[in-house]
């Protein structure tokens, strides 16, 4: 999802700095348990974090209630719905590092999710031209995706979100609850020149331009999994009255695609389909 609509960011770090972290191969496997698992194409992510991985730990773990897969003195990986997150605890001269990520939620149940996430967390604002009046001043309306959600932040100062595709025809009944948190489906990528960044990773993946793009932003894939490409040094609106201009930090992905690798060493990104 576009990131014109988040709110602050932390400080950035410069990108001398992040090419120094070193991340571990992507060895999850994820088993086709469910349908999210049989249409999620983003299959695990690695981020780093500056935030305490307790604090970390507290925020998805007790208060959202996803689950702990796996955690040590310098990682903590929480199931995300069908993927796993993995926060990798960044070296403090890195600065802070922060990523916007994407949950996907039944289709409709974007107002029981406003309303659960509210009693959590603060749930981000919201620019007037972007809600929709037939719901709360809080809730994002993408008319061009048909889609809506809301957004807050984790301990690490990550943009988080809620999206309720209504392409999707994944409707689900009772309240909502933390296994209503499907799984991801947007990570956002930042660099210097998106429309070689979005060709490359067309080509090496076989991924379809979603919607339409720009020489400042590109998303590929579908509506189950979203790689988001924007430009750095972009000044980027999240929330109402809040902006920062967007940075790059390692990143590394396992989607759901043509089985290739393709890595941007410059900035630690790395991709891999399977």
């Amino acid at each position: 999802m576009s990131v014109l609509n988040r709110r602050k960011f932390l400080s950035a770090a410069s990108a001398a700095a992040l090419v120094t972290a070193i991340h571990r191969p992507l060895t999850w496997a994820v088993p086709i348990l469910n349908e999210s698992h049989a249409t999620a194409r983003i299959l695990s992510l690695r981020l780093q974090t500056a935030a305490p991985l307790e604090e970390m730990r507290a925020f998805y773990s007790d208060t959202l209630g996803l689950d702990v897969l796996e955690e040590s003195s310098t990682e903590l990986t929480i199931g995300g719905g069908a993927t796993p997150i993995t926060f990798v605890k960044s070296d403090a001269k890195q600065g802070a590092p922060f990523y916007h990520f994407a949950f996907n939620i039944p289709q409709n149940k974007i107002r029981q999710a406003r309303e659960w996430q509210r009693e959590r967390s603060e749930i981000l604002s919201v620019f007037p031209r972007l809600r929709d009046k037939q719901f709360p001043n809080d809730v994002v309306h993408f008319s061009n995706w048909n889609a809506h959600s809301v957004f807050f932040l984790d301990p690490a100062e990550n943009v988080v979100e809620y999206i309720a595709r209504h392409d999707l025809k994944n409707d689900a009944d009772g309240p909502f609850t933390s296994r209503d948190i499907l799984h991801a489906s947007e990570i956002a990528f930042v660099v210097d020149d998106v429309s070689a960044m979005a060709s490359k990773l067309q080509e090496t993946f076989d991924l379809a331009q979603y919607r339409t793009g720009s020489n400042v932003f590109r998303a590929l894939g579908d509506e189950h999994g979203l790689l988001l490409v924007f430009e750095r040094g972009r000044n980027l609106s999240v929330g109402a009255d809040k902006s920062k201009l967007a940075d790059v930090f390692p990143t590394h992905a396992e989607i759901r695609g043509r089985a290739a690798t393709h890595t941007v060493a410059e900035f630690d990104y790395e991709i891999r389909g399977r």
